[in-house]
């Protein structure tokens, strides 16, 4: 069947023509032609408006606290990103104090450096000028330390000597033991374990021995020497013309360890340690009286010693320390009063070693205007 052919509708006359204008030439109507693939750009356009569709309605039928939940997430998510950026600031204005900070204490080392190298400086000068000074410029206190030095050196010398074993002056013969009377000993021997002498102690050193053995108990422990050189030290460095004084040596008795002696230089600062020792020692502490030295002496006169009731004549140390030139501290007569013999055995004690060991050499004493052996 054949179509019919394409006629054009003509339009109507316009109203302001006139009506002796000619009509109007009709044109032919152009036709597009549809492309090949546009059934199926159709297709995928319509899927889409389905879908977006769909999820609109989706959306709209949700409940309301899913979409605040989906709002609030959103806010929780524009608020971690703020935080996030505080952070940041702070991290960049901590980093700049810190840089600040560093920048001070450059300053402050290259400072402390510059003031250390002057006092190096200056202290190398000053010991540059001590050295380039003569020695014949010393001053008053080098004078004086050099002096202390010279005496702590003999007050070690005197107590090396002190604590020194002296050669004995020999052995007793067989003719000295046998002109000894058969009633006494040998002049030139000592019974150490009867008079507790030491012959190889004998020196001048005077000691101040303290017994400390009842502080000890008290205190359920041994006493050291240096409480008691502090204590003594201490009292004395307040007294006139003693501010720098020490003790010559304070040392423990190697027989009794509760005992501590102070050795002294003389008799006078031999009373005074002992003045101090009594009195500022601890509780418990008792000052012994002098170290004695004792030697026998065989066939005295009695009567030279003892009175009519045999006991030991007043004024008998005094005369003795004078005849010997020593000093006599107690004197013991060791034999029989009862017996009706006139000579006897006795023990003195003298202060001073050296005058027990110069007896002891000579081998003689004097007693009531007569030389006994000792």
């Amino acid at each position: 069947m054949a179509g019919r052919a394409e006629t054009r509708t003509p339009e109507p006359p316009d109203r302001d023509e006139r009506e002796d204008s000619p009509p109007r030439l009709a044109r032919s109507r152009r036709t597009t032609r549809r492309p090949n693939n546009y059934a199926r750009e159709k297709e995928i356009d319509n899927d889409q408006r389905t879908t977006r569709s769909q999820l609109r309605k989706k959306t709209q039928d949700k409940p309301t606290a899913q979409r605040d939940a989906v709002t609030s997430d959103d806010s929780a998510t524009e608020s971690e990103d703020l935080n996030t950026a505080t952070l940041v600031k702070e991290l960049v204005k901590l980093r700049r104090e810190i840089r600040r900070r560093d920048e001070l204490h450059k300053e402050e080392l290259q400072k402390v450096k510059e003031e250390f190298s002057a006092a190096l400086a200056e202290v190398r000068h000053e010991l540059q000028t001590l050295t380039d000074r003569p020695l014949t410029t010393q001053s008053h206190a080098e004078a004086r330390a050099q002096n202390n030095h010279d005496e702590v050196l003999r007050e070690i010398q005197s107590l090396r000597d002190a604590i020194s074993p002296s050669v004995p002056t020999g052995s007793p013969s067989y003719a000295d033991v046998a002109r000894t009377p058969p009633t006494s000993h040998p002049s030139n021997i000592r019974t150490l374990s009867s008079w507790n002498t030491r012959p190889t102690t004998f020196t001048d050193t005077l000691y101040c021995t303290i017994d400390t053995s009842k502080m000890a108990d008290s205190d359920n422990e041994r006493i050291s020497v240096g409480p008691i050189r502090a204590a003594v030290e201490t009292e004395i460095r307040t007294m006139e013309n003693h501010t720098h004084w020490r003790c010559r040596a304070v040392t423990v008795d190697p027989k009794n360890i509760n005992r501590i002696r102070i050795a002294c230089r003389d008799e006078a600062e031999h009373q005074l340690v002992k003045k101090v020792a009594e009195a500022k020692i601890g509780a418990g502490a008792r000052v012994l009286r002098d170290e004695l030295y004792p030697i026998k002496v065989d066939s005295v006169n009695r009567a030279a010693v003892l009175d009519e009731n045999d006991e030991i004549r007043t004024g008998a140390m005094a005369a003795l320390s004078e005849e010997n030139e020593t000093t006599v501290a107690k004197i013991v007569w060791l034999s029989k009063k009862e017996s009706a013999k006139a000579y006897g055995l006795m023990v003195v004690y003298l202060t001073k070693g050296s005058d027990a060991r110069r007896l002891l050499a000579d081998g003689f004493f004097h007693a009531g205007g007569g030389i006994w052996r000792d």
